[in-house]
């Protein structure tokens, strides 16, 4: 997909607007993420140990403690890992069945897992991005895999970002900055470079800058044309999500092929509605 130039993109206003209320609020940071114990503990009895340490509200300060170590060996690098699914996921009822899949489908993912996570401490994020691009893990999207990377950053290197649907949806309606969740490079590293140079301009450490778009409610006033294209386009790729996950936990043995036969499906069609959106906001030659 095609992302603007970062010269073309000022910070936008509803952006100062959110860091004018977070000024008046304090800036106070992100409250903890709340999880489900017991659906993790079932899913991954082998990690029951980690599990059982970590809090019931679990903060980006506590996930970032088990980042820094995810260089040291591979088995730090597996905690961190699954730290930061938990955090990612919350209470989403699929997020332990999921990350459990990663680990058990990639023989390699423990090797993987500490290797990026050197790589993002030395060379910064979107090196790290493009080295898993090219070492993936079955089964770890863009939204989960930045996630990670963000976790096992090293605040001086350049930073690696969380880039979700969330985040994602916010760039475009905001900013007019289409970026991609398929692993495009290129549309990570302009994302990086964009939130750093905004953040440079606010005064803010581009963390702050994303956890600004992140946390964004939506509380504003929009016309109903503003919002009623993009956001059908947003909810359609949200059902399609969801789908996916629903058929990944129904009851009962479910066939690997079934699971990647039915995800195939469903990216042909997130395929389908991005192309519909992007034809929409092209102007005819």
């Amino acid at each position: 997909m095609i992302v603007m130039s970062n010269d073309c993109v000022p910070v936008p206003n509803r952006l100062r607007e959110l860091l004018s209320r977070w000024d008046a609020e304090g800036r106070q940071p992100q409250g903890g993420i709340g999880w489900n114990r017991s659906t993790w503990l079932a899913s991954l009895t082998e990690h029951q140990d980690l599990l059982a340490e970590l809090p019931d509200w679990l903060g980006r300060n506590h996930v970032a403690e088990r980042g820094r170590r995810a260089d040291e060996g591979e088995d730090k690098a597996v905690q961190a890992f699954v730290t930061a699914m938990v955090w990612g996921y919350g209470r989403v009822g699929y997020g332990a069945f999921r990350t459990a899949r990663v680990l058990r489908e990639n023989d390699e993912a423990p090797r993987v897992l500490r290797e990026v996570a050197m790589k993002t401490r030395c060379d910064g994020g979107a090196e790290a991005f493009e080295w898993l691009k090219q070492h993936r893990l079955r089964y770890l999207g863009v939204s989960f895999a930045t996630k990670y990377l963000f976790f096992c950053s090293d605040a001086e290197a350049a930073p690696a970002l969380v880039l979700d649907r969330r985040v994602q949806r916010w760039l475009w309606q905001h900013a007019d900055c289409h970026v991609s969740l398929d692993w495009n490079v290129d549309d990570y590293r302009r994302y990086l470079c964009l939130v750093t140079t905004w953040a440079r301009e606010l005064n803010l450490r581009p963390d702050e800058v994303e956890y600004l778009l992140f946390a964004d409610d939506g509380s504003q006033q929009v016309t109903a044309q503003e919002i009623s294209e993009e956001s059908d386009e947003f909810a359609v790729l949200d059902a399609l999500d969801e789908a996916a996950a629903a058929f990944a936990t129904l009851p009962g043995d479910i066939h690997r092929n079934d699971v990647d036969d039915f995800e195939l499906g469903v990216r042909q069609l997130r395929r389908i509605v991005l192309a519909r959106g992007f034809a929409r906001r092209t102007p005819p030659e």
